[in-house]
């Protein structure tokens, strides 16, 4: 885990948690999970977080107020950035004052995208380091990959495409529209490029590659990803949703390959548009 960069969160809230512990693992950062009393709020401190994210009334409430003085004092005093995380049931729970410390405000109910923005943008170095640091290692690991792929090209990985679904969906390579999928190296090539994806994302793409077009449900999904983990939650596949489609879609926000059926789940989107053959990687 990088614990070069640390996210602290005062909530008691469980969406919050999962949704950042997610973002989180999936980024390798330092969660530090704090209930909102003082006690709690105080060993923020010597932590020393990045930032913080703060999902408590931030009013004058006098039962609150020696709490919402220190979170301004780690703002103030401390130079710590604070994120404050609206409540979807209370649009005013933040007073004039504290908006003038608090950092930013994020819109009721917080999304993996909306935090991705704000996080990218207020850390655009640290993330930039940290980018050219994974870069380097997997440009290095995709030499390997490469060299693995070609030989057994070599011998016996032939190309199949289809509209539907994979031919031979048992073979250890197949291909559905500009994607080719090798399942003994773990690898996704688009249109003979190398994806980045990680194991993880691998498995992810290649469940929906395996029957596409049909409609996937997200319980199904996360059973497959984490068949030994009942703690894995929809909060831990979105995150991984939202970092294949960054490494698949020329905009994520938009999707053409993986589509989200409101309600249901995910699909791979065999009917993409033909024009798109390039992809933002």
């Amino acid at each position: 885990m990088n614990t070069d960069f640390r996210i602290g969160l005062i909530s008691d809230d469980p969406y919050h948690l999962g949704l950042l512990n997610g973002y989180c693992q999936a980024h390798r950062y330092k969660i530090l999970k704090l209930a909102t009393d003082m006690e709690s709020i105080n060993t923020l401190i010597p932590q020393q977080p990045n930032i913080i994210f703060v999902a408590v009334s931030l009013t004058q409430d006098q039962a609150k107020k020696t709490e919402v003085e220190l979170i301004r004092d780690l703002s103030i005093n401390h130079k710590i950035p604070v994120c404050y995380l609206r409540d979807i049931n209370n649009a005013a729970n933040i007073d004039k004052q504290a908006a003038c410390w608090v950092d930013a405000i994020l819109d009721a109910p917080l999304d993996v995208n909306q935090l991705d923005t704000y996080l990218c943008n207020k850390f655009k170095h640290h993330h930039r380091f940290i980018q050219e640091k994974r870069t380097h290692a997997r440009r290095i690991a995709n030499d390997r990959r490469l060299l693995m792929i070609e030989r057994q090209n070599k011998t016996s990985c032939n190309n199949r495409s289809t509209k539907h679904s994979p031919q031979n969906a048992d073979a250890d390579c197949f291909t559905v529209e500009l994607f080719q999928i090798d399942q003994r190296s773990k690898s996704v090539l688009f249109n003979g490029k190398l994806l980045n994806l990680t194991r993880k994302e691998f498995e992810l793409f290649e469940l929906l590659a395996q029957d596409v077009d049909r409609v996937l449900m997200t319980d199904e999904i996360i059973k497959h990803l984490w068949p030994e983990n009942n703690r894995a939650t929809k909060s831990d596949l979105y995150q991984y949703m939202h970092l294949l489609r960054k490494k698949i879609e020329n905009d994520p926000n938009n999707p053409q390959w993986i589509l989200t059926v409101k309600g249901f789940g995910y699909k791979l989107n065999a009917a993409a548009p033909s024009n798109i053959n390039q992809l933002g990687i």
